[in-house]
């Protein structure tokens, strides 16, 4: 990827009811792979506190709005609020410039 792009940083803790939440996330991460300007997406859970963060990456700000607004994605934010999450947060970041390091 090349900078300018769009990061979507979401944070969450989950509840202690993730019954349908892995196929869920599975399917979200297939849907948005299909969306216009998807770049990609990293993640990490730690199962001792039930913190997560999912970071996707975009290519515009229209892109992440059509991605907010796709019909299985809304039904999935509402299992989360309802049934999933304790609390998450959502911030979204321009990315300007990236480096990596990569030993092998």
């Amino acid at each position: 990827m090349q900078p300018p792009y769009y990061a979507v940083i979401f944070t969450s803790t989950q509840t202690s009811s993730t019954r349908g939440y892995k196929q869920a996330a599975d399917l979200m991460e297939e849907l948005a792979a299909t969306m216009p300007g998807f770049l990609g997406v990293e993640g990490a859970r730690n199962d001792s506190d039930h913190l997560g963060i999912t970071v996707s990456y975009w290519r515009s700000l229209e892109d992440i709005a059509r991605w907010k607004a796709q019909a299985e994605h809304q039904g999935a934010q509402r299992m989360g609020k309802s049934d999933w999450y304790d609390n998450y947060t959502v911030r979204i970041c321009k990315v300007e410039r990236a480096y990596s390091f990569d030993k092998s």
